[in-house]
């Protein structure tokens, strides 16, 4: 299974288990508890720097990705927000072994 698969995974497992949250306005909004965010590359530079100021007052990660859309169908989406905390760990780590790599498989 190859890291974009594993990732692909995680992000189903948030969705089946509604722990995750749509989009910039909306991860800004919540009242989850959230332990990841994540923002495609693509985000408006405005919005990105919303979320950063948003998960700096709230000590949240924050991980920039390519084609975020990809994992979510082509779907329009620039950026979740993860509420489980084991899944958003292992979306970490799964990124951090990309970087070291430096591929994005």
């Amino acid at each position: 299974m190859s890291r974009n698969e594993k990732i692909a995974a995680y992000l189903g497992f948030s969705v089946k288990s509604r722990k995750i949250v749509y989009g910039y306005e909306s991860v800004i909004a919540t009242g989850k508890r959230l332990y990841l965010v994540l923002c495609d590359n693509e985000l408006a530079e405005n919005s990105f720097k919303k979320v950063m100021r948003y998960a700096e007052i709230k000590q949240i990660p924050v991980r920039k990705m390519a084609s975020l859309s990809d994992y979510f169908g082509g779907k329009a989406i620039k950026c979740v927000g993860l509420a489980e905390e084991n899944l958003a760990s292992a979306v970490v780590k799964e990124l951090n072994k990309q970087s070291e790599v430096g591929t994005d498989e």
